[in-house]
C-alpha cells in the first residue's frame, strides 16, 4: 500500500469562520446514493490531505494560477463560505487556473480548481457556486480514495495510477479521468456505473451546501441546462465540463427536483462576485464582451480595469473618481493612483480600508506600493508584518512583502518571504537554501530566527520522506 509521507504540520491553511457559517436554515435531508465508506481502508483522511498538499503545490509550480490578491482572496472567501457546510469539515484549497475551457476539477486533500473560463460564463455568484459545492462533494465525499478502494486485485498500482491521474489534473483535467478510469477500471460498465453513483451523490450533497450557505440551490439545475443547451456551441469549449461531468436526463431531473424539494428560501449574493469575474474577464479575456446587463456602475467598472490592462491610468480615474465606497472600485482607483504616481492619494484612500479590513492582501500590497515609493518602508512592513501567511498566502503577495522586508531593514523576513514562496511552488531545495542564507546573518529576532529553524526541519523532513515515496 502506498503511503504519502509528507508533513501534515505544514497543512496551514484552517477554514475562517463565515458570517454565512452563522445562518440557520433549516435544510431537509437528502437521501443519498449508499457508496460506504471503503477509502479508510485505502487511503486514509490523513493520507489523503498530505497527497493535496503536495499537489496544490506542484500546480502552483507549473500551471498559470491566478495570483492575484484580490481575485484569490475573493475565490477563497467564497469557497470557505461553502466548505463551512460541507459534511466532515476539513481543509480546502481553491485556486484560479487561466484557462478558457469552462471547467473545474477536485483533487485529493481539498484541492479545488476552477478554470477562469468557468467564471466568467457564469450568470449569478449562485450560479458558480453550484459548479465550486459540486466539487466539494467529491471531496467530502471521499470519491477518489473510493475509486481506488475499488481496485482489490493490486493497491499498489492503484495508489500509483490515482497518484499520477490528480498529477495529471493539473495538466488536463481529462487525461487524468482516463487514466483514473485506466487504472481502477476492470470492467467499463462497472465504472460507469460507479462514476453516476458519484455525480449524484456530489449533486445532493452539493445542493446541501448551497442551501445551507444562503445561496440559490435552483442554479445547480439551471446551469446543467446551459450546459446541455450549448453543447453544440461552435466553440466548443464547453464540452470539456461534460466530458469530466457526466450528463444525463435523469441526472439533470433530479437535481432540479431535489432543488425543488429544498423550496424557496432566502438567498444571500454577494456583489462582488460581479465585479470579480469582469476583472478576471479583463485579465484572461480582453476580447470576450462583458456581461453588465445595463447596470451602468459595472460597465463602468469594466471599462476601467480592461484600461488598466493597457496601463491608461488617465482614462480609469476620469470614470471612476478618487474614491468609492465599493472596495473593488476603490482597489481599481488605488492601482491607477499608483500608475500615476499619485502614492499620497492611495495612502488617503486605502488606509482607513486597511483598518476595516485587517490582514486583506488586496489592500496591503497596494498601499505597500505607494508606502514604498514615498520612502515610508517602515510603516508598510508594520501593515505587511501584521498578516499571518498561509498555504494560500498569494506569491504576489510574498514578492511585496520581500521588498518591504529588504527597504525596512528587515532582511531575514526578506529571505523568509522568498523561502515561503519556494515553499508554496513545492521547489524544496531552493527554500531550504534560502534558509541556510538567512541563518548567516547577525542579529536575528529570536522568534524570527525560530520560526526559520522550524521551516528548515520540516523542509528536510519532506524531503526525507519524498525519497521513501519514491522507493514505492
Amino acid at each position: 500500500m502506498m503511503k504519502h509521507l509528507i508533513l501534515t504540520s505544514l497543512i496551514t491553511l484552517a477554514l475562517s469562520a463565515s458570517a454565512y457559517a452563522a445562518l440557520d436554515l433549516d435544510v431537509p435531508s437528502m437521501n443519498l446514493p449508499d457508496l460506504g465508506d471503503p477509502a479508510n481502508n485505502t487511503l486514509s483522511s490523513t493520507e489523503e490531505a498530505v497527497l493535496g498538499l503536495k499537489l496544490i503545490r506542484e500546480l502552483r509550480g507549473s500551471e498559470p494560477v491566478v495570483e492575484d490578491p484580490e481575485l484569490s482572496g475573493w475565490l477563497r472567501a467564497l469557497g470557505n463560505r461553502l466548505a463551512a457546510h460541507a459534511p466532515g469539515g476539513g481543509n480546502y484549497y481553491f485556486l484560479i487556473v487561466k484557462n478558457a475551457e469552462i471547467n473545474a476539477y477536485a483533487m485529493p486533500g481539498g484541492v479545488v480548481v476552477i478554470h477562469s473560463g468557468l467564471i466568467i460564463n457564469t450568470d449569478s455568484e449562485s450560479e458558480l457556486a453550484a459548479v465550486i459545492a459540486h466539487e466539494i462533494a467529491h471531496v467530502s465525499q471521499r470519491h477518489i480514495a473510493r475509486m481506488m478502494a475499488g481496485e482489490k486485485g493490486n493497491p499498489l498500482l492503484t495508489g500509483l495510477g490515482v497518484l499520477a491521474g490528480a498529477a495529471a489534473a493539473s495538466k488536463s483535467p481529462e487525461a487524468a479521468q482516463a487514466i483514473i478510469t485506466g487504472t481502477i477500471a476492470t470492467q467499463l460498465h462497472r465504472q460507469l456505473s460507479f462514476s453516476r453513483q458519484m455525480e449524484t451523490e456530489a449533486d445532493r450533497t452539493g445542493l446541501r451546501i448551497l442551501a445551507g450557505s444562503g445561496l440559490n440551490p435552483q442554479a445547480m439545475p439551471l446551469f446543467m441546462e446551459k450546459l446541455d443547451r450549448r453543447t453544440s456551441d461552435l466553440n466548443g469549449d464547453i464540452t470539456e465540463y461534460l466530458r469530466t461531468h457526466p450528463q444525463s436526463i435523469d441526472r439533470l431531473s433530479d437535481t432540479r427536483e431535489r432543488a425543488n424539494q429544498l423550496g424557496k428560501r432566502p438567498v444571500r449574493e454577494d456583489g462582488d462576485y460581479l465585479y470579480a469575474r469582469e476583472k478576471l474577464r479583463a485579465m484572461t479575456a480582453p476580447g470576450s464582451p462583458p456581461a453588465t446587463k445595463g447596470n451602468p456602475q459595472l460597465t463602468q467598472y469594466a471599462q476601467a480595469v480592461s484600461q488598466l490592462r493597457r496601463g491608461n491610468a488617465k482614462a480609469v480615474l476620469q470614470a471612476l473618481g478618487t474614491q468609492s465606497r465599493e472596495l473593488p472600485v476603490a482597489l481599481a482607483i488605488a492601482e491607477a493612483l499608483n500608475i500615476s504616481k499619485r502614492y499620497a492619494d492611495t495612502e488617503a484612500l486605502l488606509t482607513p480600508l486597511a483598518n476595516a479590513y485587517p490582514g486583506q492582501e488586496d489592500i496591503l500590497v497596494l498601499l505597500a506600493e505607494a508606502l514604498l515609493a514615498n520612502q515610508q518602508a517602515a510603516k508598510a512592513w508594520q501593515l505587511m508584518n501584521r498578516t499571518r501567511l498561509t498555504e494560500q498566502t498569494s506569491l504576489e503577495f510574498l514578492e511585496v512583502r520581500q521588498r518591504v522586508a529588504e527597504q525596512a531593514g528587515q532582511p531575514v523576513e526578506a529571505y523568509r518571504s522568498a523561502a515561503e514562496r519556494s515553499l508554496r511552488m513545492g521547489e524544496y531545495k531552493h527554500a531550504r537554501a534560502i534558509l541556510e542564507q538567512a541563518s548567516r546573518l547577525p542579529g536575528s529576532p529570536a522568534q524570527t530566527s525560530a520560526r526559520l529553524q522550524a521551516m528548515a526541519r520540516d523542509i528536510e523532513q519532506m524531503e526525507s520522506r519524498q525519497k521513501q515515496l519514491d522507493r514505492f
